[in-house]
């Protein structure tokens, strides 16, 4: 462990973001002395493998990577390992790509920041000082990519955050304890799991997606309406499928909000990904002290599923004991010191510093889009909405954009960062940037059906509802 890793807070980005301009200085004068190198280069900065690939006629334009959380990958990646015809574009049409394998931590670090600043003073010493520097990334590369565009925004002219839990990660695990209370309250009392402070996560998550499994295949309407009712708490669509219609029967609504808990982010309820998060924190940083999961239900994006699930299931009466039952219930507190430093880790303000484009799918269930509402909404009270615009696409699932899609924003960003103002960025004219690529560029793939099909773009215009747990 070296002693940058064991830096913590704010100064750590500040220190090197200041570290990064003298290396700006160096690169200028090595891009001085000729052509910049071309080629893929690979390496370790403080332990931590990159990856850079510059083609022969770089335009002067370096687009930075952040990548996901995923644990089982360890190689550096510097563009969205789904889309390899991006990665082909960009390369194409000149620009230079970096990304850096920051720790899998499931909220954006300090340490993953000043990973991201470090390689940028690596290329600029080592291969040139860009005239334009971008940065973007997807999911915990979305809220890192946020992150940059507060705390290191001297560094980048720009940035385009996908599917990031831009309401931030206090939020994002409050909700997620807020499912887990739900279910162990209502759907298995008398055999409730961990839902934080986990000892053993591999046991706790087995555990819990057995009796998750039982619940779901129950055919008793109050079982599945206190699914439902647990998913709209957490604000977890009901579409869960991208290559399928926003399903309307009840029946399939209800199924694809337990798809999202029992396939997609069980590891957050019950597992690796908030041990993990405790561990790293020195505690649980997730409250449901002084929440009225009354009043929150009504601020869910959701909540008409759970009226349509209640009705079939007792009605308002029903729906009002189980609320009743949940506000009566066992409070989980938070570990104080957990809390005030996560918040100073992984806190996304809506302080933006430099423009700011952000992407998402209406139907996400990891990071669900009412948290883009929510940074917009932070935005604007910083009076910085200038600098910010966002692209939604109507699709679900976490992060699935297509090819032509990913480029289109990335074209938008820089459109703004070259010409000092927003273009377009209604829906209709995105989707006709998008429908200009070939159907190479098209291709969507689901987590529910083999293959992948060929699509139209799917940018709409929306204004999502704030995510439910912002600002508790």
């Amino acid at each position: 462990m070296t002693s940058r890793r064991a830096l913590g807070g704010l100064a750590a980005a500040v220190a090197l973001t200041a570290a990064a301009g003298g290396a700006a200085a160096q690169g200028q004068a090595h891009a001085a002395q000729g052509p910049a190198p071309s080629g893929t280069m690979t390496g370790t900065l403080n332990g931590a493998p990159y990856v850079a690939d510059v083609p022969a006629g770089w335009n002067g334009t370096l687009v930075l990577w952040n990548h996901a959380y995923d644990p089982t990958v360890t190689a550096a990646e510097d563009a969205d390992p789904d889309h390899a015809e991006v990665k082909a574009w960009l390369l194409a049409h000149g620009y230079a790509l970096a990304g850096i394998h920051y720790a899998n931590v499931a909220y954006p670090t300090p340490e993953a920041i000043g990973d991201d600043v470090a390689l940028l003073g690596w290329f600029r010493t080592h291969v040139g000082r860009p005239a334009t520097t971008l940065t973007w990334g997807q999911s915990l590369g979305g809220q890192l990519t946020a992150a940059l565009a507060e705390r290191a925004a001297p560094a980048f002219d720009g940035a385009l955050a996908m599917c990031g839990e831009t309401a931030g990660p206090t939020a994002a695990f409050n909700a997620f304890l807020d499912a887990g209370y739900t279910l162990n309250t209502l759907v298995w009392p008398d055999k409730p799991v961990q839902i934080a402070r986990i000892g053993s996560p591999a046991d706790n998550q087995a555990a819990a997606l057995a009796l998750l499994r039982t619940a779901w295949q129950s055919s008793d309407p109050r079982t599945r309406a206190r699914l439902a009712l647990a998913g709209a708490l957490a604000d977890i669509p009901d579409w869960a499928d991208s290559l399928a219609p926003e399903p309307t029967a009840l029946g399939d609504r209800v199924d694809s909000v337990v798809a999202y808990m029992y396939y997609e982010v069980p590891e957050f309820l019950w597992g690796t990904g908030r041990s993990d998060t405790e561990a790293r924190l020195g505690g649980n940083p997730s409250w449901n002290v002084g929440v009225d999961y009354r009043r929150q239900l009504a601020s869910s994006a959701t909540r008409d599923l759970v009226t349509q699930a209640y009705a079939a299931a007792g009605g308002q009466a029903a729906l009002d004991a189980d609320l009743a039952s949940l506000n009566g219930g066992y409070r989980v507190a938070p570990d104080l010191g957990a809390v005030a430093k996560l918040a100073v880790q992984g806190s996304i303000t809506g302080a933006v510093g430099v423009p700011t484009l952000t992407l998402h799918d209406t139907g996400d269930g990891i990071a669900p889009v009412g948290n883009e509402r929510s940074y917009a909404d932070a935005v604007a009270r910083l009076g910085r909405s200038a600098l910010l615009r966002q692209a939604f696409v109507a699709r679900a699932n976490h992060c699935l954009f297509t090819g032509s899609e990913e480029i289109t924003a990335l074209r938008t960003l820089i459109a703004r960062v070259e010409e000092g103002q927003w273009p377009d960025t209604g829906a209709a004219a995105l989707n006709t940037a998008a429908a200009t690529f070939g159907p190479e560029y098209q291709q969507m793939f689901s987590y529910y059906q083999p293959g992948t099909a060929t699509v139209p773009p799917g940018f709409v215009d929306t204004r999502p509802l704030p995510f439910v747990r912002a600002g508790w």
